[in-house]
């Protein structure tokens, strides 16, 4: 992503892995809008439950002309997300979602 990308990690130690991945789901917002000024992710493993094992929140701020398009994907929705990448994903998916009916928004203004 040749915008300004931020990844905070939260009660987990960062991972250069996660960070490259997360870089690489950014890039590939551009190719359905270039338009993006910013993104913060938000990688966090709220609580630490050795029975229960790992779940990831992850929170995606993008930013855009005209809007901020807000993905969270928290660990207590109905699919739990015990790995990183996968709660990575799911995010950034409905982030692209979001991000394609911005664009039909703005083409259908024009």
């Amino acid at each position: 992503m040749k915008r300004n990308l931020q990844i905070t990690f939260r009660g987990m130690d960062a991972s250069d892995a996660l960070s490259e991945h997360i870089r690489d789901s950014a890039d590939k917002l551009e190719q359905f809008f270039d338009g993006i000024t910013g993104c913060h992710v938000v990688v966090e493993e709220p609580h630490r439950h050795h029975q229960q094992g790992k779940h990831f929140h992850v929170r995606l701020d993008l930013h855009v002309p005209g809007k901020n398009i807000v993905v969270d994907r928290d660990h207590g929705e109905k699919v739990s997300h015990e790995d990183a990448y996968q709660a990575v994903n799911d995010a950034f998916d409905a982030a692209r979602r979001q991000l394609q009916h911005y664009a039909e928004g703005l083409r259908a203004h024009r």
